[in-house]
């Protein structure tokens, strides 16, 4: 935990870093606060912190089972239509090194998952739970993701549609499931593959997803501050 901690300050300055680096700094508030203007986002963000705050307000042993299935979802759901963009892009060499920092972050973020893929068949044998509460979250999860990425992306960039989106998103939470030992949500076959195979080498995460690589597994280079970078040129 205190390690995934410190990896998500790195991530922070890793996304502080790219902002800084494109964004002028008077449009960069416009940045920070889109989720304060933009419904899609809010109602996204607003999912997962409910169930969090649900927690903090009543710290009953079912609310905690669900904060920790929140982090599950987070951590494994959320950010991958985000990676996949920017996975996307350099497969046509535009922002590879935005690519390669993506890269770091998302080896990370898989060492996350694994993490909850342990502790949720633990947490289930001994706090309260509700099989189809965890079926329901997921599904909300999955809806808010598409709606954020087709909102975003949409059927604007070359080599992603809002039916990869999709097929990528439902077939993540079918992986999910079955590592946590439930039976996938979405029918298969339909959902049983990724749409986005031929981005794996650009997302270094191996077959499936399932890498045990972490921060400390690569370089450092990607994680740095925007310090005398400026433009489109170093990023």
């Amino acid at each position: 935990m205190a390690e995934q901690i410190s990896q998500e300050g790195m991530h922070n300055q890793s996304y502080q870093y790219i902002i800084e680096t494109i964004i002028p700094p008077e449009r960069r508030s416009q940045v920070y606060d889109f989720w304060r203007t933009d419904k899609v986002l809010k109602d996204r963000c607003q999912f997962i912190a409910t169930l969090y705050q649900k927690y903090i307000d009543n710290a009953t042993p079912e609310n905690y089972f669900v904060a920790l299935l929140a982090d599950f979802l987070l951590e494994g759901l959320y950010f991958y239509n985000g990676f996949i963009y920017f996975y996307n892009l350099a497969s046509r060499m535009l922002m590879p090194g935005s690519a390669d920092i993506f890269k770091m972050i998302n080896r990370d973020e898989l060492s996350h998952v694994r993490l909850y893929q342990k502790l949720i068949p633990e947490a289930r044998k001994v706090f309260p739970h509700s099989i189809e509460q965890i079926y329901s979250m997921f599904d909300m999860a999955v809806e808010h993701e598409c709606r954020w990425t087709n909102h975003i992306v949409g059927n604007n960039i070359l080599g992603i549609t809002e039916s990869s989106t999709e097929q990528y998103t439902k077939y993540l939470a079918n992986i999910r499931l079955r590592s946590i030992g439930l039976d996938p949500l979405y029918p298969e076959p339909k959902y049983s593959k990724s749409p986005y195979t031929h981005l794996e080498r650009f997302s270094d995460t191996k077959k499936e997803a399932h890498t045990k690589a972490n921060f400390f597994e690569a370089t450092v280079t990607s994680y740095v501050m925007s310090s005398g970078l400026s433009g489109w040129d170093e990023i």
